[in-house]
């Protein structure tokens, strides 16, 4: 049976703060546990399936086909979720290559909200991956929305900064809780001097350290593989920290 507490993450940053592959070692964290957990990519500029999913077969399901029917179902939802083949707990939900912005016909917020509160019934946990791009995203925003918790991932860069100064006046509605996400700086390098970010964001709950091997998987459709090594192990016990919090299993 679903868990009835928190469920839903939606995971929201700057460009390139590493949103995708916090979803993807997020929920491999959450499958150790047994537990099933549906992932959910938002982007339509730029699908996520083509850069996460390593499969010989053609992929079938696409999340535009879920949210251009004229109602959602479980039955819809779940033919069109994609399995990665290494990990049976874990389902993925986005657009696939060559769809875009086009591909499908608009939908609105209410089906949005639809498909996120299926996932709960459907699903133990869900964790949703935002597009950076909250004015052209649906989706997006509903997640933020509705989601029980948010993770929200900077980067050490001035382009983040920018991004945030410009982004979250756009949810500074109360019915984001803004206040209550969670800050992580993302792919903090060795001896980086990431104090002055943090304070520029607010202060930070959590510093996600820079990883080569996970830059190796991501470029190699491998990010569900183990990892290994100290700063592998350092890395990983963020992601557990994060995922306690966010879901109250700690």
């Amino acid at each position: 049976m679903p868990n009835k507490g928190k469920q839903i993450l939606a995971v929201w940053g700057s460009p390139s703060s590493g949103k995708t592959v916090t979803v993807v070692k997020i929920a491999k964290e959450l499958s150790i546990n047994r537990k099933n957990v549906a992932v959910v990519f938002c982007d339509e500029v730029c699908p996520v399936l083509p850069t996460v999913l390593k499969t010989k077969k053609t992929v079938e399901g696409s999340i535009g086909e879920v949210l251009s029917a004229p109602s959602v179902t479980q039955e819809l939802i779940l033919k069109n979720c994609v399995c990665p083949g290494k990990n049976s707990y874990i389902s993925f939900l986005g657009y696939k290559a060559g769809e875009n912005v086009f591909t499908y016909a608009e939908y609105a917020k209410e089906r949005a909200v639809d498909l996120l509160v299926l996932l709960r019934h459907i699903a133990d946990y869900v964790v949703v991956d935002c597009s950076s791009a909250l004015t052209d995203s649906i989706l997006s925003t509903a997640a933020l929305e509705v989601a029980d918790t948010v993770l929200r991932l900077g980067s050490c860069d001035l382009k983040s900064v920018s991004y945030f100064m410009s982004c979250l006046p756009l949810i500074a509605d109360r019915r984001f809780k803004p206040e209550k996400h969670i800050r992580a700086l993302s792919n903090v390098k060795p001896r980086q001097d990431s104090g002055g970010y943090e304070n520029t964001y607010g202060g930070v709950s959590y510093r996600l350290p820079h990883v080569a091997a996970i830059e190796e998987q991501f470029y190699s459709l491998a990010l569900l593989d183990g990892l290994s090594g100290k700063e592998a192990k350092a890395y990983e016990t963020v992601i557990r920290a994060i995922t306690e919090e966010a879901f109250g299993n700690g």
